[in-house]
């Protein structure tokens, strides 16, 4: 597995270091967007350490548009490559890319397909980045969720009716985030692969943000207030904001362990439930399929090559 450190002998430097692309994936219906929140609000500063943050909806269109161009076969030659990175930006000092792009798996509508759990077009899509990308390092960062609260999530995001065509489509022991890892790891083998439990995030951010970010670089407190208090009651949260405004954290270390003390004094809520009624039979059906995910994020973690946070 490649990894973000530089290699043996020293700090890689700007003339020998490769191109990183690094990609959040999400999934779709993990972490609110609040990732993707964050390296918006401090594209700036990231971008002053040298990094490239595009805006997730352009950065897939030109994508899309440079694998229609090539085709799907066949690694693109070293100057179409330079070509298209120097067009998202990179180059001239900037080396290292990250943006936040669940897109890159597909549209939501295809989470749930006849072809199964987050398999149709995957494989072609994240090959298509390779081919694209040959000498180029990347980097995947995924969050997983279990099926009692991403499947009502997910649904609430699609039309009416969705969970009765869908949920059948599902076999019921168990909701194969292995299987999505695994196409990762099968279709992309050099990537370096970062996963997390969503109902992990409130612990693992800071290293989920650090990641995003790249060794040596400051990682920017704009932003991490939402993510930092994801945890926390209403009341916790006044009263947080309000102690933070006199006494600025500096760092996400210092951050975690204010928000921690908030936690314990003021209480911890639970996360809501998406606002969606779903019939008894796919209540039944979820709950099934949420019993294996214990199980299941301890095989993911076991995986050749996958970095689990949590």
């Amino acid at each position: 597995m490649q990894s973000d450190q530089p290699a043996p002998g020293g700090p890689a430097t700007q003339a020998t270091s490769p191109m990183e692309l690094v990609f959040h994936l999400g999934a779709h219906a993990t972490d609110a967007g609040q990732v993707a929140g964050w390296l918006e609000q401090n594209a700036a500063a990231l971008q002053d350490q040298g990094l490239t943050v595009p805006a997730p909806r352009r950065f897939l269109a030109q994508v899309s548009q440079a694998l229609a161009a090539h085709g799907p076969d066949g690694a693109a030659p070293p100057a179409r490559e330079e070509a298209l990175l120097k067009t998202l930006g990179l180059g001239d000092g900037r080396q290292r890319l990250v943006v936040s792009a669940p897109g890159l798996l597909g549209p939501v509508g295809q989470v749930i397909a006849p072809e199964g759990f987050y398999i149709k077009d995957v494989a072609r899509r994240i090959y298509g980045l390779r081919v694209l990308f040959p000498r180029t390092r990347m980097h995947f960062l995924l969050a997983v969720r279990g099926a009692d609260s991403f499947l009502p999530a997910l649904l609430a995001r699609l039309p009416d009716g969705a969970a009765e065509q869908l949920l059948p489509l599902l076999d019921d022991d168990i909701l194969p985030w292995s299987l999505l890892v695994s196409t990762l790891r099968r279709h992309a083998p050099a990537a370096a692969l970062t996963v997390w439990r969503h109902e992990d995030l409130p612990q693992v951010w800071p290293q989920v943000l650090a990641t995003l970010a790249g060794p040596g670089r400051r990682v920017p407190v704009t932003g991490m207030m939402d993510l930092a208090a994801m945890e926390l009651t209403a009341q916790g949260r006044q009263r947080a904001g309000r102690y933070l405004a006199a006494n600025p954290p500096g760092d996400a270390a210092r951050l975690q362990k204010v928000m921690a003390l908030f936690a314990e004094r003021f209480g911890r809520q639970t996360t809501p439930s998406a606002d969606i009624s779903l019939p008894e039979w796919a209540l039944q059906h979820v709950t099934r399929l949420a019993r294996s995910y214990d199980t299941e994020w301890a095989d993911i973690a076991s995986l050749d090559g996958v970095r689990a946070l949590g």
